[in-house]
This record gives C-alpha cells, structure tokens and sequence, in this order.
C-alpha cells in the first residue's frame, strides 16, 4: 500500500476509534507473494492486514462498539485489564500490544481505548490480577489474551505463571495468539520450554491455509517439542476464507499441524466490520456443505458466536425473524438478539482469489 493513503487510513481510523495498519516485516513477505501471483491486491492475505475500499465505507445496520461488552464484566478497579464472564474462567488481557493488527480486530474498541487511556505498568497490572485471583480461588482456568500475550518480555511470563502455580487456584493456562503467524521467530527455545513447563495451552489464531509456512510450522514443532497442547480457533471471514474448499483446506492443514481446531466464530456485528461480515444462511450452508464434503473428524469443529451471555450456537436459536433479520438465541435462560448482515451486501469470495496458488 502507498506510504499517502497509509498515513491518510491511519488518520481517519484515529478519528473512528479503528486500529491504524501495522504489518509486521514476516507477514508482509506473506502478502508481497500473494501480490506478485494475482498481480493485484485485495487477496486473502492481503485483506487481513491491509484496508480494501470497503473497510470504513461499508456499514450494515445495528453496528455496535463492542457487541460482547467486555466492560460488563470487568470487575472494578480492573477495567481494560481482567474479565471475568463465567464462574471459573477468567481472561487476563495482558497488553494492548500486537506485531501485527488484523483489519477484522473484534477487540478494536477496547484496544484503542486502552491505547488512548494508557494503563498502569505490566508489573502492577500483574499484581492486581493476582490480587484478584487470590480472592477467587474458584477460578481455574485463566485465558492470557490482549493484544497477544506473547508480546510481553520473557521475565514478566515467567514471573506470572511461577505466582499462577504458587499463589492461586489456577489449574489452567491458555494463551491466545497471532503472533506465531505474523512473527514466527518469537517463539524461542526458551520461550517454548517456559510454555511447556508450566502446560500451557496456546490457541493459534490462523485465518487462511497460506500463514501455514515453514517458518510457522518450525515454531508450533518448537513449542510441541517442548510439551505445549496446541490448539487453534479462527474466524469465517468474508474475502479471506469464505468457501468450503479454503474452510477445508484450512482445517486440514491444522489438523496435520496438531493444532487441534476447536472454534469457528461468526464475525462479532461491531462497527465498520460489515467488510468481513456473511449472512447467517450462508454460514450455516457453509459449515453444512463442510460437514458432508469431508471427514467425521471435521464435526467436532464448531461455529459458534461470542455474546454477552457467553458463546452461542445454531441450536440455541429460539427465534429467526428472517423479516428483521432479527436472530434470538438462548443459553441457560438468557437471550441475546444477533442482527444478521443484510443479504444485499453480501459479495462471497472468489476462489481462484482466495486459493491463489491453484
């Protein structure tokens, strides 16, 4: 992208809360390759990363800030640093820093607040967290997220999941991340065998089969070398991987990777996502089209949603008023309305774009 329209995409995402561009020097090799055999932008690889026409121009109706509210469930005196939506799980966003940002973020307006309102020092967002799991021993499962947790500095991940073991009730550790697609070499020796000793689980955030390079793959065996579960989950995004044939694709490259895939999430209905966003139809007709082409092995894969009232699916839709697009799902009681994106605007991928390579 032209160093102009760059800066003039930064300014206005500024101006509309929006996380600017920043595209780490592995993955830009990623996207240069994908230009230099399409011979234009606007592949998958590239959308990721990069703005298309369609990314603050594009809006769909009921768009929100932040469809999950996070900050309902942040618990005083921890805003922007801890969540806690269910009894014995909480999440730590452990920085707002990431090599890379992705252009669907579904965190965007939390991050830009955090980074618009800095935060107290890792150290004694460390010790609040801390803190606060002491006085909820019930909690056993902390999810490391952000930003990407594998930004901070070593020392702070070691001191961290040392008082994890030592000091609280916390029995498991999960760690989210991209970074191990859009900066590979992060993960050092010494990174892994920290992440192996204390049994860490990191979910892999991968979103096309093309980041499956060797220099990932050479990180995700470090880390399985050294005892780490891997996992990975990713969105179904419109323009990146919306076709059975790359969802397929995708998944079977990491399942042989041993990156077990758990989740496919369906685009969170925030602001200036309608770029990303599928009409729900079609996202059931993928993952049914998905489900009869391939293996059983694919069946445990779920689509599921990220709500207030925690992750929904397709069976616990109550009420579908295809009229309104008004979608109602229910979860031990609670309803939460999804408004599905409009029909009209739905332009699926083309997939001599999306499998580029043939």
């Amino acid at each position: 992208m032209p160093a102009q329209q760059r800066q003039l995409f930064n300014l206005r995402a500024k101006e509309l809360n929006v996380l600017p561009i920043k595209v780490p020097p592995h993955y830009e090799k990623l996207v240069r390759e994908e230009y230099e055999v399409l011979g234009y932008s606007g592949g998958p690889l590239y959308r990721a990363v990069y703005p298309d026409e369609d990314r603050l121009e594009l809006q769909d109706q009921h768009e929100v800030p932040d469809f999950v509210e996070d900050r309902t469930n942040m618990p005083l005196g921890l805003a922007n640093v801890l969540i806690h939506k269910y009894r014995r799980r909480a999440l730590f966003l452990v920085t707002d820093k990431c090599v890379g940002h992705c252009m669907y973020c579904f965190r965007q307006d939390v991050l830009t607040d955090i980074h618009g309102n800095p935060l107290p020092s890792l150290e004694e967002r460390l010790d609040l967290v801390m803190g606060y799991l002491i006085e909820h021993p019930e909690i056993s499962e902390l999810i490391l997220s952000g930003g990407d947790p594998l930004t901070i500095p070593f020392r702070h991940l070691s001191t961290l999941f040392e008082q994890l073991a030592r000091k609280t009730g916390v029995t498991d550790i999960r760690v989210h991340s991209r970074n191990i697609v859009f900066a590979p070499q992060i993960i050092s020796d010494n990174l892994a065998e920290l992440l192996g000793e204390y049994g860490v689980r990191i979910y892999i955030h991968v979103i096309h089969p093309y980041e499956i390079e060797e220099r990932m793959t050479e990180a995700v065996r470090r880390m399985q070398d050294a005892g780490v579960r891997t996992y990975s989950q990713f969105p179904i995004l419109r323009g990146i991987n919306d076709h059975v044939q790359v969802l397929e694709k995708l998944l079977r490259n990491l399942d042989e990777l041993r990156t077990n895939p758990i989740n496919l999430f369906i685009p969170d209905p925030i602001n200036y996502s309608a770029c990303f966003r599928i009409p729900m139809k079609r996202l059931l007709r993928l993952m049914d089209e998905l489900y009869w082409s391939t293996g059983s092995w694919t069946n445990g894969v779920r689509l599921v949603l990220d709500t207030p009232i925690g992750k929904v699916r397709r069976e616990d839709i109550v009420a579908w008023d295809e009229q309104t697009g008004r979608i109602t799902f229910q979860r031990e009681g609670k309803n939460v309305i999804y408004h599905d994106f409009s029909a009209e605007l739905d332009q699926p991928g083309e997939l001599d774009t999306l499998l580029w390579r043939g």
